[in-house]
């Protein structure tokens, strides 16, 4: 589940945002982007809520759309 190279990590990253990675690899990517938000909206929202915003970024493409946009600027 786990990429023990860089190239393995950089597959899984790709396929979480891609939204096509396996689902215990989604899952961790949700519960630490939903604690990310939940830090970042000063708890003022639930950290159901937040994985519910974390989710709909992955499935909505918007997460891939924004990685790409911040590469794009730093290359």
């Amino acid at each position: 589940m786990a990429g023990a190279t860089e190239d393995e990590a950089a597959q899984i990253f790709d396929s979480v945002l891609e939204n096509r990675c396996l689902p215990g690899q989604k899952e961790v990517v949700l519960a630490n982007a939903a604690f990310a938000i939940q830090v970042l909206e000063r708890g003022q929202k639930s950290i159901d809520e937040c994985i519910a915003i974390a989710r709909e970024s992955i499935e909505s493409g918007a997460a891939l759309r924004t990685f790409k946009k911040f590469a794009e600027l730093n290359s």
